[in-house]
């Protein structure tokens, strides 16, 4: 084993190279301790296999270097513009047999107000539904709910939303929240309160912006 050893070493050493002990990498050429082999000047000796994506520091640098550098710089940053569906919900009560927004209500309206109307929404839409309790005549009662719903709509208004994003309509004493049906007097026009309400329902497209990093194909 040693003389075939020293046999291989000598035959190298005679062809002008030189060991070097580390790690073999592919597409460079080794000896029987897998340490790559270097030329009198230093060089690593390259097989056939050898390729830039190969390439290892400890031979090649500047072409690591170089290569490195290549990659980091190949992905390109694109700034995408994006639709995103926006959606806001909220009740305003009104006081019995009255279409007169109370203060609760104002402040639901005044917290609802800078997202109907921020700058970057699209396609805005305001579905305003009014609603009247149980007690007294059918008609008077869709009237009353779309005198509500229309209470809603001017306050809307006289804060900047644009009329025209502005649907309203009243269903009377439809779709009731409570029923209240063991109450009488006072304590049913207490327990009905939430039937006497206006629904605002909003929905518009809201554009934003997405980063996106893109891959580059080497040339």
């Amino acid at each position: 084993m040693i003389m075939k050893h020293l046999s291989r070493s000598c035959l190298v050493a005679g062809l002008g190279l030189a060991c070097s002990v580390g790690q073999a990498a592919t597409g460079y050429v080794d000896n029987s301790e897998s340490s790559i082999v270097r030329t009198g000047y230093g060089d690593c000796v390259h097989t056939q296999r050898w390729s830039v994506p190969n390439a290892i520091a400890e031979c090649d640098p500047e072409i690591v270097a170089a290569r490195d550098a290549v990659e980091v710089a190949a992905v390109e940053v694109f700034i995408r513009t994006e639709r995103n569906p926006v959606h806001l919900e909220t009740d305003t009560l009104f006081g019995f047999d009255s279409d007169r927004l109370t203060d609760s209500g104002k402040t639901l309206l005044d917290d609802m107000v800078g997202n109907l109307t921020a700058a970057t929404l699209l396609e805005q839409k305001i579905q305003i539904t009014g609603y009247a309790d149980r007690i007294g005549d059918d008609t008077y009662n869709l009237e009353l709910s779309k005198r509500r719903a229309a209470a809603v709509r001017d306050y809307l208004v006289s804060k900047g939303v644009v009329p025209s994003f502005i649907e309203m309509k009243g269903l009377g004493e439809s779709n009731p929240v409570v029923n209240c049906e063991d109450k009488r007097g006072a304590a049913l026009i207490d327990c009905l309160a939430p039937n006497r309400r206006t629904e605002i329902e909003f929905s518009a497209m809201e554009v934003i912006e997405v980063k996106e990093e893109v891959p580059v194909k080497p040339k």
